[in-house]
Parts: structure tokens; sequence; C-alpha cells
């Protein structure tokens, strides 16, 4: 709803902007509209003015809503950044996708649900189960400075820490309490992502980098009472402007169309 009056407000901002430049222009000109039919009553001129009003307000709104979901492409920090609409799946090379710290490959809609992400990608894209798990239990032995610990019989990653999986980057991205429900802080949700971006500086080899609008999905974010999809994208594009990482081909974020339309992009669009 803030988003629908936001779009209205600023199509209305833009027809008033519209009609006040003529009106100057006009003025300097040392013309007036009634110079253009002077008998005519001062109500038929009034209505005149509002029907073009309403004309430019609504061929303003038509081209915000046109504008919306076209793709967006800025630079930071000399790094190529795409924001659109598509299928992370069908992204070419990495794709960032994110799980509970203990990498958990069971689907049964409560420790991972078959719509998420990783449900996603462990339902359709994996064949081999098994050979998905000795990948994370292999991931012991990788190079990174973000080593597991054991709790509670579990290994525990910390939060940021990425594991490879065929063209995938597995994300460690929330924590999993005694319910099986994930959260994160919302304190923890920017330290997560400048991790994010230093293991992807260690594992991305110059391959293109897909992610989506991590935090989106039924993750609760504490601290966060109700979801700022706008927030959440604006943190992702501020820790990869203090990280430093400069991948080559730049960053690809895919949202869903339903997630876009919860993300202010004229906010982004200002800022970045």
């Amino acid at each position: 709803m803030k988003k629908k009056r936001a779009i209205i407000k600023k199509a209305a901002r833009w027809s008033f902007t519209a009609v006040a430049g003529a009106s100057t222009i006009a003025g300097v000109l040392g013309y007036s509209i009634k110079d253009l039919k002077p008998s005519w009553p001062w109500w038929l001129w009034s209505l005149i003015l509002l029907i073009a009003f309403t004309v430019l307000f609504l061929f303003s709104l038509l081209i915000i809503i046109k504008c919306k979901h076209r793709p967006y492409t800025t630079e930071i920090s000399k790094i190529t950044v795409r924001i659109k609409i598509g299928d992370l799946f069908a992204e070419p090379q990495w794709k960032v996708i994110p799980f509970n710290e203990r990498f958990d490959t069971e689907i049964d809609d409560k420790i991972i649900a078959h719509s998420s992400l990783n449900g996603i990608m462990i339902d359709k894209y994996v064949d081999d189960l098994e050979d998905l798990r000795n990948t994370i239990k292999s991931a012991l032995n990788e190079n990174s400075k973000y080593k597991p610990q054991e709790s509670n019989g579990n290994l525990v990653y910390p939060l940021g820490r990425l594991i490879e999986y065929k063209d995938f980057l597995m994300l460690s991205f929330t924590h999993f309490d005694n319910q099986n429900r994930a959260h994160i802080g919302i304190g923890e949700y920017e330290q997560m992502l400048m991790r994010m971006w230093d293991e992807l500086r260690r594992v991305y080899a110059g391959k293109p980098i897909a992610i989506p609008l991590i935090g989106a999905g039924i993750t609760t974010i504490k601290g966060m009472p109700e979801k700022n999809y706008t927030e959440m994208l604006k943190c992702i594009l501020c820790t990869l402007r203090k990280s430093g990482f400069q991948p080559e081909k730049g960053i690809s974020i895919v949202l869903t169309e339903d997630v876009m339309e919860k993300v202010d992009m004229n906010i982004i669009k200002e800022e970045f």
C-alpha cells in the first residue's frame, strides 16, 4: 500500500511539474491560455486544465509502472551490478543459494521447505544426494578462515561461509533453533553479508555471480518485525561497496516478480 501511494505521489508530482513548466514558459513568452479562445467561460478553461492534468497524470503513471520492472544496471565501486526479475536457476555459472548454518539437506517442509531456494535446488538439480552430503563434509578441509564448530552433535558453520557444489555456492545464512525455525539477527545480517563477499572473493574464479534477495524467504530476521525488502537490498549493495570485492563480470541480483513488487526501486535508483 505504501509503495502504491509513493507511485501515485510521484506521478502527481511529475504532472504538476509539467503543467507548471508549461505555464511558466507561456508566461515568459507573454501568453496565457485564454489568448487561444478568450470568449470561453472560466469553468470551461478549468475543465480543460483538469483534463490536461489527468492525461499527464495517467501518462506519468503508465511510464512509472512500465519502468518499474525493467532491469536496472548501476556501478558500485567500479563493479557492474544488475538488478532484475528472473529465474535464479537459469543464470549462468555461480548461483548463491541460502542454507542454514548446518547445511541441512533433508527436505520435509520442516527443516527445508520444498518451495525454498535450497529445497528447489536439491529437488531439481541434485541427482545424487549422498554426493551433495559428501561435498558438504569435505568442506571441512577447504582453505577458508570460517571454520565450523561442533554444537549438539552438529557441525555449525559461521554465517556467511560458502560451500561449492557444481555451479551453486551454498551459503550459511541462518541459525536454526530447537523447533527447526530459521532465524538471523538484524546486526548479524550485515556481518553475514560481509563474510559472504569475502568468501566470494575466495571461490568465484572470475565467473559471473548471481544472488537472490537474501532474506526474502520465510527466515525470521530478529529486529525487523516487518520485513523491509528495500532495506535488505540496500544492505546487500552497501556491504558490497564496503567489502572491496571487485568481480570482473559484476554481480546480478535476481528477484522474483513478487519480491520486486515489494522493493521500492525508486529509492534504490536514487541512492545507487
